[in-house]
């Protein structure tokens, strides 16, 4: 073997390597990309469904004209905010640990 073919494998060995890396980065980087996309959206569908609910309960707050009854109202609004919370509360972990695992694997 001469020294110009030695050169020539220890440079495909480096390029082989180097492209498996680029593959694995790209690979990681595409999940992640889909990861926080989908927190992303998740969040905003929430703002959203928040927004709505929000509007609905000073409607019935302001349609409701006796005090008991519209403590009624803020009670079932704060139950369904209280859910709500929760689940995104679940979510933001799963998400989390999703997340970190895309970053573990790169």
């Amino acid at each position: 073997m001469t020294k110009e073919t030695g050169i020539n494998d220890d440079i495909g060995i480096a390029a082989g390597a180097f492209q498996d890396f680029t593959k694995h980065a790209i690979g990681a980087h595409n999940e992640f990309v889909k990861q926080y996309s989908e927190a992303y959206w998740h969040c905003r569908e929430r703002i959203q469904i928040e927004s709505t609910q929000l509007t609905e309960f000073f409607k019935e707050v302001s349609s409701t004209c006796s005090a008991p009854d519209q403590i009624g109202v803020l009670q079932g609004w704060i139950k369904g905010a209280k859910q709500r919370i929760t689940e995104d509360v679940v979510y933001s972990i799963e998400t989390a640990k999703a997340l970190m695992n895309v970053g573990l694997q790169a």
